[in-house]
């Protein structure tokens, strides 16, 4: 069983590879009242699900150097972790039918606004 944290504030997994984009996602979950918890890599973002059930939403960059790994991440997590929410990040369309259930895609440049009115939304 994973290790279970005390509760306060809605926790989101933030997913980015890039140091300086992380930064500002992880503002915007801080502006959204969540706590941001940080992973550079798929692998790391795999691990930190494995050894912990407080996190409520994942908030992924699809585009993470220049492969599909975010939106691989995006599956794995709605198949091993349904109860968890996506809010995704993509400067490419995607066609929605392949995107994961209950996924909010939405485009870069960031629309500060609609991430952390997204964030919030999930956190209720």
């Amino acid at each position: 069983m994973g290790q279970s944290y005390p509760l306060a504030l809605p926790r989101v997994l933030i997913v980015e590879d890039d140091p300086i984009l992380m930064i500002a996602l992880v503002e915007f979950v801080e502006n959204a009242g969540c706590e941001p918890v940080e992973a550079f890599s798929i692998v790391e973002a795999i691990q930190i699900l494995e050894t912990r059930t407080d996190i409520r939403t994942v908030f992924t960059d699809l585009d993470m150097r220049g492969s599909t790994a975010g939106m691989e991440l995006a599956l794995l997590i709605r198949d091993r972790w349904p109860p968890i929410e996506l809010l995704m990040i993509s400067s490419w369309p995607w066609d929605a039918a392949r995107l994961p259930s209950r996924g909010i895609v939405l485009g870069k440049p960031f629309d500060r606004r609609k991430i952390e009115a997204a964030l919030r939304q999930f956190a209720a």
